[in-house]
């Protein structure tokens, strides 16, 4: 289911390009989003699931940090993609270069899809989380789960 789920965000994100046979035209059961919106989806999903508040950064010229995350703890940096493949190394080389540069304490690089074994290797001692599609929707889910548990508090006598 997850990973279905995962699938979805991707169909509902991705860049769609004229050219393209297999575009997704927004219908009466189907959400088709511009692709930016995916950065404010997942900045969205960090504060429901982890708190603290996010900043997403403006769609050009952030130097590949698309959203801060702070934190009781600090700041962490995140890179987003929507992608379906597996991701290289190279988004965790910007991110942890704009975290020493910012003086952030961590940071996040989150795709739709996965991660190549490389990629992993790499993020290792580095305070760079990878979220791949999986995930993301577990924090997704956890975040709602929160989010009802709240509304469930402030309005006890509605539930």
């Amino acid at each position: 289911m997850k990973r279905t789920l995962a699938m979805g965000l991707y169909l509902r994100f991705r860049k769609e390009f004229e050219e393209d046979k297999n575009s997704i035209k927004e219908n009466s059961i189907f959400i088709k989003q511009d692709p930016l919106l995916f950065e404010s989806f997942v900045a969205d999903v960090f504060e429901k699931a982890r708190g603290g508040s996010t900043w997403v950064s403006p769609p050009t010229g952030d130097f590949g940090v698309d959203f801060e995350h702070i934190t009781k703890e600090g700041k962490y940096l995140g890179q987003i993609k929507c992608y379906k493949g597996d991701l290289a190394f190279d988004c965790i080389a910007i991110i942890h270069s704009n975290m020493v540069k910012d003086g952030a304490i961590g940071g996040y690089v989150v795709t739709t899809g996965s991660f190549t074994k490389n990629a992993k290797e790499y993020a290792e001692e580095l305070n760079i989380e990878l979220i791949d599609g999986v995930k993301l929707v577990e924090l997704w889910l956890a975040g709602l789960e929160y989010a009802e548990q709240e509304i469930k508090q402030a309005l006890p006598e509605y539930v």
